[in-house]
């Protein structure tokens, strides 16, 4: 017994089967979810503050254009224009010219220009020059206070002076009523007038607008016209031109050097070394009234090759100018009420005022019905302080 006893004290008890509970896997699997919310909360919060660009693009690249408004404008990334993010992007100007990349026809960058925070779809319709659209960059009362500004200031006649002042005589001549015949006669057949950007107005507010949507340094605004506003009737037209000129027309007019000189008709009568030329960097273009039937704004030069840039330019043909007529060759642009368009008449050259883009030749075509309504923006610019301030060589 004594045996029995001891063998009996020294058995060590085996440990005991326990099942395990339902509640412990409930608290492991809250315990993954709650860390997996945490992890995608801190990833987003990175985002916000500019350090997940690339994720953030990406998914704004699968989600496609939108339109509305941002919450928030200071949780948009600061546009880069050379890059090929649709956006949304808030383009922050900076000391020097900038020029977006058009990416490709058809591409379409979403941008924030103000602190509405509303989205304006910036669509590439040509690579050279880089042209855009923006559809409803202007609403229907903007639209509206332009024109009855316009009306209200009072129209004149375009002066319709071709550049070597072969028609002079006739530059006084009236243009109301006149058949299509006699209007195809003109190199420009519209009324127009000027509205200061002066004040807290709304065309000066649109002129701010304009700063962010060309990314446009601070002293830009300084060397810039008022905005101009056109009226096109019956066989109103302009045929293709450009909105700017080249360096052998002299120094730029809003140059200090150019004081007093003199720019287009009215330098033909004045020595070389008073011509001084245009130098609008950026124009952009709005589009007042739906036209009925024509009025497009065509660029026959868009996109061309340099071969066909080459050919047309060593052209003699007298109807080089006019493809206003039958709004072809190039490429056309409807009116819209609302839209804009934006392109470059310039190269840029470290950051400054470049040689002219030759592909940046238009015009307005023949409207056929209806009335046509436009304002234009002309962004204006200097060469790098390097380049000679050189006297003209030629008017034109």
């Amino acid at each position: 017994q004594q045996q029995k006893k001891k063998e009996t004290s020294t058995q060590v008890p085996k440990p005991e089967k326990r099942e395990s509970s339902p509640y412990t896997t409930v608290a492991l699997l809250a315990l993954v979810v709650v860390g997996a919310f945490l992890y995608i909360q801190t990833q987003n919060a990175a985002e916000s503050k500019g350090n997940k660009p690339a994720a953030k693009a990406e998914r704004q690249k699968k989600s496609g254009p939108t339109s509305g408004y941002v919450p928030d404008i200071n949780e948009i990334p600061i546009a880069n224009v050379s890059d090929d993010n649709p956006g949304p992007v808030r383009p922050i100007p900076g000391d020097l010219l900038q020029v977006w990349n058009p990416v490709r026809k058809g591409f379409v960058r979403q941008l924030v220009l103000d602190s509405t925070g509303k989205i304006y779809n910036m669509t590439t319709l040509a690579v050279d020059p880089p042209l855009f659209e923006i559809e409803n960059y202007l609403g229907d009362q903007e639209c509206e206070f332009i024109k009855k500004s316009a009306m209200s200031t009072g129209l004149f006649t375009s002066d319709f002076t071709m550049l070597d002042g072969s028609n002079m005589d006739t530059k006084d001549k009236t243009t109301k009523g006149l058949t299509e015949k006699e209007a195809n006669e003109l190199f420009r057949h519209s009324e127009q007038t000027w509205l200061p950007n002066v004040g807290d107005s709304l065309v000066r507010k649109l002129q701010d607008r304009v700063m962010n949507l060309g990314v446009l340094p601070n002293h830009v605004r300084g060397v810039s016209e008022h905005m101009q506003v056109v009226k096109y009737t019956s066989f109103g037209h302009y045929e293709s031109h450009y909105d700017s000129e080249p360096t052998h027309t002299g120094p730029c007019c809003h140059d200090p050097v150019a004081v007093g000189f003199s720019t287009g008709v009215a330098a033909l009568n004045q020595p070389l070394e008073k011509r001084c030329r245009l130098c609008r960097f950026m124009t952009v273009l709005y589009q007042l009234e739906n036209t009925e039937e024509g009025g497009e704004t065509i660029f026959p030069m868009a996109d061309t090759t340099d071969a066909e840039l080459q050919k047309w330019e060593a052209s003699h043909d007298p109807l080089k100018w006019k493809q206003t007529r039958a709004c072809a060759p190039g490429l056309t642009v409807k009116p819209k009420k609302g839209k804009a368009l934006m392109w470059y008449n310039h190269h840029v050259d470290r950051g400054y005022l470049g040689d002219v883009n030759k592909r940046s030749v238009h015009g307005g075509c023949n409207v056929k019905k209806g009335v046509k309504w436009i304002s234009n923006h002309w962004m204006g610019a200097l060469p790098h302080p390097d380049v000679p301030r050189s006297p003209a060589t030629a008017h034109y």
